[in-house]
């Protein structure tokens, strides 16, 4: 069964706790124009640092340490309150990076007693009934933990963590219109609430990719067209009033190859109400939620399948809509369209608005007190801001090492999100990884109803994300200004493109215009990653055992060794005082049998330790990473001969010596072994 629910009418007063769990796929309600009352806002552990005063300046605007100190509202006693709210509203998501097994309560309506009191790590397992749905309530395969169960409150809501409850964290919320109550969340859920639940898992689950529409009367409307080379071609034409609900679009071309080219230059535009301007205008491809080319993924507003392209976004227009392909690219294509029409009889008037979704690269620079924002959108009228597609190209990867201008991580940046002209952002999150639901920069592929990542480069070419806002949709009555900061410059090259997508009410201002062919496609600076011929790269090293501090073969060297380290990427071994200290790897690759020379390439410095690197047995000379001096040094070092053969009798084992005045780090960049 297919589950559509309506957006309701403006005289229900009272919100059941079972259709705020069906908002969250009540993609025909994000048309309605909000109420007056009606908001979105987030706590989260960003850096308190980071301010405005009274004159509005921007002071410490990017400071960087979130959650680390840690970042909360206030403490009580030893106990840390991370976020406090007035109803009647919901929390309708929650995130974390590092959720851990101190206790988080939640407090409504002023109850003593905590509605859900938790280990932090418990709130993204099925440890209570309500929890037990895995399409709401999961760690993504990039580590980001989510929970996106609704949790009412009729008149206030508190949540306290306990000492120990981890690091890191957002609580979205969103505050019902004025005149409206709802029913407060309880640990017992009701059979309604069940059976909510249960309807929106089960689609996320099995039904995903598919129309979250109950069809009823809906209207099919197909069209093929070929398109000729520097062609446009208006493929839907539709008068009087009526909302596309169902989207897609197939594109066939004559060479494969080059796919991710045309999906770039051929683009898609709509106007709706005989209007002269474009409310929706993007390359093809980014349009549809992914790029460059064709990543295949699955969420609930979008999606790109081996099929179809895929749109559920409603779209109303009450007097005329067209949809225009045109074709930049150099060859003739040939497109293929399908819309599902609804009507408006869900609709008053004057409370629809118009989608807009909009591609752009750069637009104006901001004042240099205001950096590293980086401009989504600057809209002005009333309307809800529902999703951001980005597709970063950051060829050279990167740490996350605080060394100033170019030298974090390029997903360090947050989001900052100003509603209705307030002066500080009550949406300010912790990290560009962090606003699309995952963490610790893991460029693993995933897909969920509300979040994905459709391609994995490692951090190290391109890297296309989407996050869309449906239940924490962002609703504003006079203006959204929406910034992602960017600490990485274009030069470096890291260099951003992404879609916007909002509702906006006719006459609302949308000020993003076409892009030239030439400013969408090959703008990307090109960067050769320095590679090491015929070696072993530490980041291909599998850790096999540990007994010492803490490993992993997913480090980052520091930006300034680029064009010394091999793959940019090193082994980093802390070694533990108090352990064993013993680290036993795999080689992931076979030799003849024979004796070989070994050489280390490694980085010193003054936290470096002495280490023995043992292979088959044999103990090599010591790998001595300590320099008695300020800076860093890339040194290959000669370790001895080793005897090796098939993979699997090869073992390597790293032992730490723990020389006094000596450090206990191990970098290894790679291992030169040669006959």
């Amino acid at each position: 069964m297919v589950v559509f629910y309506s957006c309701g009418t403006s005289e229900e007063k009272e919100v059941a706790y079972e259709e705020v769990v069906r908002r969250l796929m009540d993609m025909k309600a994000l048309a309605k124009l909000p109420g007056h009352g009606e908001k979105s806002a987030m706590w989260s552990s960003y850096d308190r640092e980071s301010k405005i005063d009274e004159s509005g300046k921007f002071i410490n605007w990017d400071a960087n340490i979130d959650g680390l100190k840690p970042q909360y509202i206030r403490k009580e006693g030893d106990k840390e309150v991370l976020a406090e709210m007035e109803g009647p509203g919901a929390i309708v998501r929650i995130w974390s990076a590092s959720p851990a097994k101190g206790h988080v309560k939640i407090y409504i309506d002023g109850n003593e007693q905590p509605v859900i009191d938790l280990p932090f790590i418990d709130y993204f397992k099925p440890s209570i009934p309500a929890f037990e749905y895995p399409a709401l309530v999961y760690e993504t395969n990039a580590r980001g933990f989510n929970n996106y169960v609704p949790i009412t409150y009729n008149t206030s809501c508190k949540v306290v963590a306990d000492p120990g409850w981890g690091q890191y964290y957002h609580f979205n919320y969103i505050s019902f219109a004025d005149g409206k109550t709802t029913e407060s969340y309880t640990a017992e859920l009701s059979d309604n609430a069940r059976t909510a639940l249960k309807e929106v898992n089960d689609f996320f689950t099995h039904k995903m990719g598919n129309s979250p529409y109950q069809k009823g009367e809906f209207e099919s409307i197909r069209a093929k067209e070929k398109i000729p080379a520097g062609h446009a071609e208006n493929l839907l034409s539709i008068e009087g009033s009526g909302a596309i609900a169902s989207l897609k679009i197939r594109m066939d071309i004559k060479d494969e190859k080059k796919r991710a080219e045309a999906m770039r230059k051929v683009t898609i535009s709509m106007r709706w109400d005989g209007s002269n301007e474009d409310a929706v205008w993007a390359p093809l491809g980014d349009f549809f939620g992914s790029a460059p080319g064709k990543n295949l993924y699955k969420t609930l507003p979008m999606g790109m399948t081996e099929e179809w392209m895929y749109s559920y976004w409603y779209m109303p227009f009450e007097d005329g809509a067209e949809i225009t392909v045109t074709n930049d690219f150099d060859e003739d294509i040939e497109i293929f369209l399908e819309v599902e029409k609804d009507d408006l009889e869900d609709f008053n008037k004057d409370e629809i608005g118009r989608f807009h979704a909009k591609w752009h690269r750069d637009l104006k620079n901001l004042p240099k007190e205001r950096w590293p924002d980086w401009t989504l959108l600057e809209t002005q009228g009333s309307g809800r801001f529902v999703g951001t597609q980005l597709t970063v190209w950051n060829p050279k990867g990167g740490s996350c090492s605080l060394g100033g201008p170019g030298h974090w991580w390029w997903g360090e940046g947050d989001e900052k999100f100003f509603i209705d002209g307030e002066k500080f952002p009550s949406i300010f999150g912790t990290g560009t990884e962090d606003y699309f639901g995952y963490a610790w920069c893991d460029p693993t592929e995933f897909e969920q109803a509300f979040h994905s990542q459709s391609m994995d480069n490692d951090n190290m070419g391109y890297q296309p994300m989407n996050r869309w806002h449906i239940t924490d949709n962002i609703p504003f009555q006079q203006s959204f200004q929406g910034y992602l900061e960017k600490y990485f410059p274009n030069n470096w090259p890291t260099q951003y493109s992404t879609v916007v997508y909002w509702y906006l009410e006719p006459g609302g201002e949308d000020p993003l215009k076409r892009v030239a062919v030439k400013e969408r496609y090959g703008f990307e600076t090109p960067y050769e990653v320095y590679r090491e011929e015929g070696v072993v790269e530490g980041e291909e090293l599998a850790i096999e055992k540990n007994t010492g501090g803490w490993a992993t073969v997913d480090s980052w060297a520091n930006e300034k060794l680029y064009t010394a380290i091999s793959g940019h990427k090193v082994l980093l071994w802390n070694a533990a005082p108090e352990k064993d200290n013993e680290l036993d790897l795999r080689i992931p690759s076979d030799y003849e049998n024979g004796r070989y020379k070994v050489y280390a390439n490694v980085i010193k410095n003054k936290e470096g330790g002495e280490f023995i690197l043992v292979i088959n047995g044999e103990e090599m000379d010591p790998i001595d990473c300590f320099i008695d001096q300020e800076g860093i040094r890339v040194e290959e070092v000669y370790l001895g001969k080793a005897a090796l053969g098939d993979s699997e009798t090869n073992t390597i084992k790293l032992v730490w010596k723990g020389e006094k005045n000596k450090g206990r780090t191990l970098k290894i960049d790679y291992l030169k072994i040669q006959k």
